[in-house]
């Protein structure tokens, strides 16, 4: 019989976290049955050695794949929500973990008593390996204990992905829809919140239920946010986005969502250098973002120094 959660960790090079990831989920208390899913990215450090030891341990509970060949973070990533036997599919990635013993029994719960959403998802709480805090995301109040929605997550109101227990949507193998969620190497995420929002409703609770570990200059420490250069952000940002207008053709606009994504880079590229590949790579934008930009920009910065002056907070996107 399946279970009605699965699991699913992704892993990669996190000798230093897994063990901490792992446990969090096996902490879990719950009336009902899940298993986890382990997939590893085929690491160079001792990652895998602490799985194997795991699954020897809890062969009842834990799947793992270990892969020969390195793939990348969005093709580990969803192909492991491909492989999940559960009703319901919730990850984590490898330097997280989870808070609260009961995240998943909430979350479960959720689902079944309100069939007409696709997804709940919920707070992080940002942190560090000294064990400092720096706020939950996401935390814009019209999307907490409330539904996200896309007009606001195409605005830059963004949901976290990674927190969501969502009706196993993937049993069905999809060519379309595994190019679009791995149309770039690193970066997933994007493309989910999209499926997941135009599937159904996404309710988000306003319950820091997971911990985000934020990267470390010390090289056990580095994830993507603090491995890639701000280019290759921005770079990966446009794959995503418009990897998305291609899957989704003209049922949603995203010219917005480019321009809002544009901005914030564009002015650290100006004050900290780095300009030309930068703009280089602006030349990605379609047409209509391209031609808009000028009155956005002027817009968002009228935006900015009105706030400054008058100390109110500027909108999002």
């Amino acid at each position: 019989m399946a279970p009605l959660v699965t699991v699913v960790i992704t892993t990669y090079n996190q000798e230093h976290y897994i063990r901490k990831a792992i446990d969090s989920v096996l902490a879990q208390k719950t009336d009902f049955d899940f298993e986890v899913y382990i997939t590893e990215d085929c690491g160079t450090d001792g990652t895998r050695a602490i799985l194997q030891e795991y699954a020897a341990k809890y062969p009842e509970r834990i799947r793992l794949n270990l892969r020969e060949k390195n793939v990348g973070i969005s093709r580990n990533w969803y192909e492991g929500l491909c492989a999940a036997q559960g009703e319901f599919v919730c990850t984590l990635e490898g330097d997280d973990w989870w808070r609260d013993e009961s995240k998943l029994q909430k979350q479960a719960d959720f689902l079944r008593a309100h069939p007409d959403y696709l997804a709940v998802s919920h707070t992080l709480l940002l942190t560090d390996d000294e064990g400092k805090t720096y706020g939950t995301l996401p935390d814009d109040k019209r999307i907490l204990n409330a539904d996200a929605t896309m007009p606001l997550f195409l605005r830059g109101i963004t949901y976290s992905c990674t927190a969501c227990m969502v009706r196993n949507i993937f049993r069905t193998p999809d060519p379309a829809r595994e190019a679009y969620v791995t149309a770039n190497r690193s970066i997933a995420d994007f493309a989910l919140c999209m499926l997941y929002l135009d599937g159904g409703r996404v309710f988000v609770t306003d319950e820091a239920m997971s911990a985000y570990r934020v990267g470390g200059p010390a090289a056990e420490h580095k994830n993507y946010n603090t491995r890639a250069s701000a280019v290759k952000k921005y770079a990966d940002f446009l794959d995503v986005v418009l990897a998305s207008r291609s899957y989704f053709g003209s049922r949603y606009p995203f010219t917005r969502c480019l321009l809002a994504g544009t901005f914030f880079p564009l002015i650290d590229r100006i004050k900290y250098g780095g300009l030309g590949p930068f703009l280089k790579e602006m030349g990605r934008l379609p047409a209509g973002a391209k031609l808009a930009l000028p009155f956005y920009f002027v817009g968002r910065c009228f935006g900015l120094v009105w706030a400054k002056l008058f100390g109110k907070k500027e909108a999002k996107g």
